[in-house]
């Protein structure tokens, strides 16, 4: 297995399955310095959105009990795990091969 250069070490252990070598692939490419920059940002720009809307009175009244503190959690780490398996599809998507003019899956 091919792992990029900036790739942590930590990840870079022999898989042991296929499943095992794809899922240390996927963690590899995400968290290369310039997907995870990305992916954190949109995070970050994504939760402090929904935390404001959603939890910000509650924050700004002081009356934030645990919960609320794991559900703004949940605004930040939910849009940073989707960031990322979008930007794992998109890695798939390129991959195949590119379609030729005129090449249509369904003709009518």
């Amino acid at each position: 297995m091919h792992l990029p250069a900036d790739t942590p070490q930590s990840l870079a252990v022999t898989a042991r399955s296929p499943y095992e070598a794809g899922t240390r692939e996927a963690l590899a490419y995400c968290l290369r310095r310039k997907h995870l920059r990305r992916t954190a940002r949109i995070a970050f720009v994504v939760g402090l959105l929904l935390t404001a809307v959603n939890q910000g009175a509650v924050i700004l009244g002081g009356d934030a009990s645990t919960l609320t503190w794991l559900r703004s959690a949940a605004n930040f780490l939910i849009p940073f795990v989707v960031s990322n398996l979008g930007l794992l599809s998109g890695r798939g998507a390129r991959s195949g091969p590119a379609p030729t003019e005129g090449s249509v899956d369904d003709e009518h």
